[in-house]
């Protein structure tokens, strides 16, 4: 089964014709609240099955999207496995301003596809995604490691970094222990601001709390691919 695709707006196409002001990196713009990135994300998963073509481009295919009286011009990104909205345009039959009499002019223009900033942008939100998920999951560790008291608790956080929590409660007193891999399992190298990216998140989560590095483990020895940080709440 092919992997859903990601639904993606250029940043050019966001700020002109949307009219809304790029958001800053804490918002990914594919899950935007407006009807043409719902619309995006509606069609994404088979696009472009179901879609006409816009017949005034011949190369690279680009795609027909529809929402009330607008177009869009939507391109498919099999390598990133990414659908991008180009352009959107009122549609004015006739008119030299109608929406794929625009489409064209961009296209002739090398306006039409995404460009370096809408790449960059991608890329870093990205990365940013899976900061999240793995902090999402980090966070769901410690919360089911604080309910089981003295039991250590694993998981492979993103199916990638090996992750274990042993919460020792005492009078009132809870002590954390966490430890992230500083490989994957596949035997690559996790870049050490990620694990401390991690750790601050986790630290935020807890607060009021405060954590040190630490190079020993309660009930066991600490394997030499491990960071360990402890805390006390």
């Amino acid at each position: 089964m092919p992997a859903r695709r990601r639904s993606r707006p250029t940043l050019r196409c966001l700020n002109a014709d949307l009219g809304q002001k790029i958001p800053t990196l804490d918002v990914d713009l594919g899950e935007l609240d407006h009807p043409w990135i719902e619309e995006l994300r509606r069609i994404s998963p088979t696009s472009p099955k179901g879609q006409k073509r816009v017949l005034s481009i011949e190369r690279p295919l680009v795609y027909r999207l529809r929402v009330s009286n607008e177009r869009g011009a939507t391109w498919v990104n099999d390598e990133r496995n990414v659908v991008w909205l180009c352009a959107v345009r009122r549609r004015e039959t006739g008119s030299k301003d109608d929406s794929f009499a625009w489409f064209a002019e961009l296209h002739a223009a090398g306006a039409l596809l995404p460009s370096d900033d809408d790449r960059l942008r991608d890329s870093a939100e990205t990365v940013l995604r899976f900061q999240r998920q793995l902090s999402s999951e980090l966070h769901a560790l410690v919360d089911a490691a604080l309910t089981k008291s003295g039991v250590e608790l694993t998981a492979d956080l993103g199916q990638s970094m090996p992750c274990r929590v042993l919460v020792l409660s005492e009078g009132g007193i809870d002590e954390i222990w966490c430890a992230l891999s500083v490989q994957t399992l596949d035997g690559e190298i996790i870049r050490p601001e990620l694990r401390d990216i991690l750790f601050a998140r986790l630290e935020e989560y807890l607060a009021p709390i405060t954590f040190e590095t630490r190079s020993d483990w309660p009930t066991g020895e600490v394997e030499w691919f491990e960071a360990v940080r402890f805390g006390l709440r």
